[in-house]
C-alpha cells in the first residue's frame, strides 16, 4: 500500500512539472470502435496479406515507427501513425539514428495522399528537424500526446489514463498505441506483427558487448545484432536491457487491467508472440467478429 502511495505522489510530482495540456487521442479523431494495430515484427508481412476487406472496411489501422518507409505503408493506407521513440525526434544523437528519422518523415510526407493522423509526445515539438520534412503535406496532421510515465494507486492511474495525462511505462511503441486507443466506448483492439520474442535474439560477445537482434518484417534478410541504445546514444548493458524488457511485458498486464476495467477486449494475432497479457486469436477469426457486428 505504501509503495503505491508513494509511486502515485511521485506520478503526481511529475504531471506537475511535465505535463501541460491535455493530449490527444486515436479515438478522437475515429468513427470506427475497433482498431488494428501493426506493429513491424517479422510476422507482419504474412498476416498484412491475410487482412481482409471486412477488417478494412470495420477497423482503423495504426501502423508505428518505420512502417512508413516500407513499400506497404502506401498499399494499406493506415489511418493513424503512432511514435514513441526519441531518436526519431532528438538531434544530439548517433548519426545513424539521424539519417533514418530524415528518411521516415521524408517517406511519410512523399507517399502520404490520405489523411494521416501522426502522434508524438509533446517532448518532439520542441524540436524542429522532424517537422521540416512534413510542413508540405497538408494530409498529415501532427498530434501530441502525453507519454507521461504513471505508476501507484490505481484509481488515479485510471483518472489520469482516461484523460491522456499519462500511461503506463512507455517502453515499447504499443503502450503508447494502446493507450491512446483505449476508451469505454471501444469495441476491441487487435494486435499484428507483435512477435516480441527478444529474450532468445540477446547475445553477449566475447568482448561483453551485449547484443539483440531485432528483426522487422521489411529488413529480415539484412537485419543484425546491435547494442541497444539510449535515447539514440551508446548502447546498455545486459541488466539495463533485461530491466527495460521487463518494464514493457508487465505494462502489458497493466494495459490489460485497464482494458477489462473499461470493457474493451484487446487481442494479439501474432503468432508465437511472446506477449501473455492478451487473449490470442487468429486473424479470420477476428474477420468474423467484425463481420457479425457490423
Amino acid at each position: 500500500m505504501f509503495e503505491n502511495l508513494f509511486k502515485s505522489i511521485f506520478s503526481i510530482l511529475k504531471m506537475i512539472i511535465l505535463v501541460r495540456r491535455k493530449g490527444n487521442r486515436i479515438v478522437d479523431f475515429s468513427d470506427k470502435k475497433d482498431f488494428v494495430i501493426l506493429g513491424n515484427g517479422p510476422s507482419l508481412d504474412s498476416e498484412l496479406q491475410r487482412i481482409d476487406q471486412s477488417i478494412i472496411k470495420n477497423a482503423d489501422l495504426i501502423c508505428v515507427n518505420h512502417f512508413p518507409s516500407s513499400d506497404d505503408y502506401e498499399k494499406v493506407k493506415p489511418r493513424f501513425y503512432v511514435t514513441g521513440a526519441p531518436d526519431l525526434w532528438l538531434d544530439n544523437i548517433d548519426q545513424h539514428f539521424v539519417d533514418d528519422s530524415n528518411k521516415l518523415f521524408k517517406n511519410i510526407a512523399e507517399k502520404t495522399t490520405w489523411e494521416l493522423q501522426l502522434f508524438i509526445p509533446f517532448e518532439a515539438k520542441k524540436y524542429a528537424r522532424w517537422q521540416s520534412h512534413l510542413k508540405e503535406n497538408e494530409n498529415v496532421h501532427i498530434r501530441y500526446y502525453n507519454n507521461n510515465a504513471v505508476e501507484g494507486i490505481r484509481s488515479l492511474n485510471y483518472f489520469t489514463y482516461k484523460r491522456q495525462l499519462g500511461m503506463p511505462r512507455p517502453h515499447n511503441v504499443m503502450i503508447p498505441c494502446l493507450s491512446l486507443t483505449l476508451q469505454p466506448f471501444v469495441n476491441s483492439i487487435m494486435l499484428l506483427g507483435v512477435g516480441h520474442t527478444f529474450l532468445k535474439e540477446i547475445f553477449v560477445s566475447e568482448e561483453n558487448e551485449v547484443l539483440i537482434h531485432q528483426q522487422h518484417f521489411y529488413d529480415k534478410k539484412t537485419s543484425k545484432p546491435k547494442p541497444l541504445d539510449k535515447r539514440g546514444k551508446g548502447k546498455r548493458n545486459l541488466y539495463e536491457l533485461l530491466s527495460k524488457l521487463t518494464l514493457a511485458f508487465y505494462g502489458y498486464h497493466v494495459i490489460r487491467e485497464y482494458a477489462d476495467y473499461l470493457g474493451v477486449k484487446i487481442y494479439n494475432g501474432t503468432k508465437g508472440s511472446y506477449i501473455d497479457a492478451f487473449d490470442r486469436i487468429s486473424i479470420e477469426d477476428y474477420s468474423e467478429k467484425l463481420q457479425r457486428r457490423s
